[in-house]
């Protein structure tokens, strides 16, 4: 018997990371990116799990990838013959299925298993590595809205990566077959990351969101996108400071003064505006565009208006 564990662990390490067999648990909108950008490089896609095996996700995922949907209860001999398994599902359940995974016997010794959080740490597979398991996390820094991408989802962005090294070895090989650019993500930075991206993706449609409705505008928020697509070319074209343009850069206080008098029917508005405009004024600072004195008359004047005038 340790004969065959030795061969086995051999012929594990000789296998290429690119040509591993998988299985995907979840096979939602970030489950059906993964599994078609580790088609396109040669990975061997078994099967997807999933609960609810007739839901619209599962229908999308086979249509995408060929690949079947089974049955959460039939996971056990499948999951067991992949080399790597994804665990694609929202961050709450994650620890859980890790559990079930084990409890149904689906998990052996040496097999790499992922999850796609880019809140949590391997940690939250822990059961998994109970179990003998390789464990790592590793979160595509993208926005997946709908199955329709696919593999171009991965391709030209970031990937974190953290846990195992061999879990952080195969990712990195994987990220740049998908052609992203793989970074190892400390455990403790995870939150703080993942509140960066939040920021980032989900605050910003909450942000267009509140913006379209101060004002009359002939095509809703769609009005709004050529300023917003302006302004991230900006950024990529000359970074942070020189991007930014606007009131609190030019030192327009009267401007802005007029903005937040408008603002007091959107209370709600008003304190985003605020809270934008103090992370602003440092920025305008450091371009250059208002000196030291006026970035603290700035502050200053920001807040007090707080709480009201």
């Amino acid at each position: 018997m340790i004969g065959v564990k030795r061969e086995l662990a051999a012929y594990q390490q000789t296998m290429k990371p690119e040509s591993l067999a998988m299985a995907i648990v979840g096979p939602g909108r970030v489950g059906t990116a993964v599994a078609c950008a580790c088609q396109e490089m040669g990975a061997d896609i078994l099967c997807a799990f999933r609960k609810d095996e007739g839901s619209r996700r599962a229908f999308a995922f086979r249509q995408r990838t060929g690949v079947p949907v089974l049955d959460w209860r039939d996971a056990a001999p499948v999951a067991r013959a992949a080399d790597v398994i994804w665990i694609t599902v929202p961050d709450r359940e994650i620890v859980s299925v890790a559990a079930q995974l084990c409890e149904l016997d689906a998990i052996r010794p040496g097999q790499i298993v992922i999850h796609t959080s880019g809140a949590l740490a391997s940690t939250a597979l822990a059961a998994a590595a109970d179990c003998g398991a390789r464990v790592g996390s590793v979160h595509p820094l993208q926005t997946f809205a709908d199955h329709g991408d696919g593999a171009k989802a991965l391709s030209g962005i970031a990937i974190a990566v953290e846990g195992h090294p061999d879990v952080v070895q195969a990712a990195f090989a994987w990220a740049r077959r998908w052609g992203s650019q793989p970074f190892v993500l400390a455990a403790e930075d995870k939150v703080a990351y993942h509140a960066a991206a939040a920021l980032a993706s989900n605050a910003l449609v909450a942000l267009l969101a509140t913006a379209s409705r101060l004002a009359p505008l002939p095509d809703g928020v769609r009005s709004l996108l050529p300023l917003v697509r302006g302004t991230i070319d900006n950024v990529q074209r000359l970074g942070i400071p020189e991007a930014l343009t606007g009131p609190i850069e030019r030192g327009d206080v009267a401007t802005v003064a007029k903005h937040l008098e408008v603002l007091m029917g959107h209370p709600e508005a008003r304190a985003v505006y605020l809270a934008l405009a103090r992370a602003t004024v440092p920025i305008a600072e450091a371009k250059g565009s208002i000196g030291a004195a006026q970035a603290d008359e700035f502050m200053q004047w920001l807040g007090s208006k707080t709480g009201g005038d």
